[in-house]
């Protein structure tokens, strides 16, 4: 009997903290009024500035709006959203993270004569000297990203085909403490701006 309690009230906790459900027909209006100007209607912005967002993990965009809403990120074009998601609910945010994680992304492409090579090998296998791991250790092979331990926290977001500027803009914000992410700040703090430059000329062009 009271393993049966304990695995109730286990049962229980667990339906109270669970979020709700998204509602991508909700999500897609949304977006027609609000996302779209900026990162298009399917997620796959042709604005350098505004990263693509098809196929992205779902709870990543819902976090990562959630501070740019709260103040919590405030670099690059985050000043220019914050009023754009100030009057989403929680469940507004499920909605539009759930519409943009289905749709599917367009290929982008990569420079062979910006450096292709270099950007190729860290990448795919880091940067030994320098102590730099394999960007795809962690952001799999085609860039798709990774789940966290089998978890609805997406750990590493999808990186394939999104554009180049926004990827060094964003490495230079960790550089520069702008971004929080032990990880990344310290694998941006020893990435000179040449090989910054190469390997996101390589995920652009990544699928």
């Amino acid at each position: 009997m009271k393993r049966f309690t304990l695995f109730a009230l286990a049962i229980a906790a667990g339906a109270v903290t669970a979020a709700p459900k998204a509602d991508i027909a909700k999500g897609k209006e949304i977006v027609t009024n609000i996302c779209a100007a900026c990162h298009a209607a399917d997620g796959n912005s042709g604005i350098a500035m505004y990263p693509k967002l098809a196929a992205q993990h779902e709870y990543y965009i819902f976090t990562q709006t959630k501070d740019i809403k709260e103040g919590k990120r405030t670099t690059g074009a985050s000043a220019a959203m914050a009023p754009m998601v100030a009057a989403l609910s929680d469940q507004d945010i499920r909605n539009v993270a759930a519409f943009y994680s289905t749709q599917f992304p367009k290929e982008g492409e990569t420079n062979p004569k910006d450096n292709a090579e270099l950007g190729t090998k860290i990448y795919r296998g880091g940067l030994a000297a320098k102590n730099i791991p394999a960007c795809m250790s962690c952001h799999g092979p085609s860039g798709a990203g990774m789940p966290g331990g089998g978890t609805d926290i997406i750990a590493y977001p999808r990186l394939g085909g999104q554009h180049k500027a926004y990827i060094v803009e964003q490495m230079k914000a960790y550089r520069s403490g702008q971004r929080q992410n032990p990880i990344m700040v310290d694998i941006a703090s020893r990435l000179s701006d040449d090989e910054l430059d190469a390997v996101a000329n390589f995920i652009q062009g990544l699928h």
